[in-house]
């Protein structure tokens, strides 16, 4: 079967990453013509149900509208998912929230791992408040994170805060912390069985994420956070610029 490699992994997932990748790639613009159930079961010899689990997938993530009577076309779905970019600026993190819809999955006060209360600078025995989201545009999610909170902050912070606004909102407004700056870790892993299933990806699915500090303006940490990033909906774009002589030249973040 064309494309198809790897067959402990449903046919229906990698046709919708086939096809997700052409639509990322511009190869399928924005307002084009999709091909039809027919020729994409012909041109890649699979099911018509394989076909159209791939394509409610691709319609469910926004990236395809299905018009009754004249088939599918691209959306303008993929152009504003790629829009949402980190730039690890403070600003820009909070202003993310703004822009992303939340569902909590957990919240409520819980004994913290030992990196936790060493990020937190807690006492061994502290109970940090804990909150689970899934960030969603459109219905679709994008990100998965796992908060923790100091117990004397977290104790002002009620649930319906937390879908009203960005979590540092909520620090700075309600608990009257002035933030100053974060300190985070960007790596690659893959997607575990429950993650997967949050985010609407298969399981190993590769994922971008963030283990990020939040720090007041007196260098007190006032959060710790891990986010998961679907690998297909974001991207981290820094500015550089090109310094020194030629014997030692080093490229440096270039600041606002």
């Amino acid at each position: 079967m064309m494309g198809f490699k790897d067959r402990s992994v449903p046919l229906y997932y990698q046709l919708e990453n086939i096809l997700r990748q052409k639509i990322n790639s511009g190869e399928f613009g924005s307002g084009d013509p999709f091909p039809t159930e027919e020729n994409l079961v012909r041109s890649y010899k699979v099911s018509r149900i394989t076909v159209r689990q791939a394509l409610s997938a691709l319609e469910k993530d926004g990236l395809l509208v299905r018009k009754r009577g004249k088939g599918s076309f691209v959306s303008g779905g993929p152009k504003e998912l790629a829009s949402m970019k980190l730039t690890g600026m403070m600003e820009d993190i909070i202003a993310m929230g703004v822009k992303t819809k939340i569902k909590i999955i957990n919240f409520g006060f819980v004994s913290a791992p030992k990196k936790v209360i060493q990020a937190l600078k807690l006492d061994e025995h502290s109970k940090a408040l804990r909150v689970e989201r899934v960030r969603l545009i459109k219905k679709s999610a994008i990100s998965y994170s796992l908060t923790y909170i100091p117990p004397d902050l977290g104790k002002k912070i009620c649930q319906q805060d937390l879908t009203d606004q960005p979590l540092l909102n909520v620090l700075e407004k309600r608990c009257k912390v002035s933030i100053e700056r974060g300190s985070q870790i960007i790596e690659a892993t893959v997607a575990d069985s429950r993650t997967a299933s949050l985010l609407n990806v298969m399981t190993g699915s590769p994922l971008l994420k963030i283990e990020r500090t939040v720090f007041d303006r007196h260098s007190r940490p006032v959060e710790y956070i891990s986010i998961f990033y679907r690998s297909d909906r974001y991207h981290y774009s820094v500015d550089l610029i090109r310094k020194g002589s030629e014997s030692k030249v080093r490229w440096d973040y270039m600041k606002a």
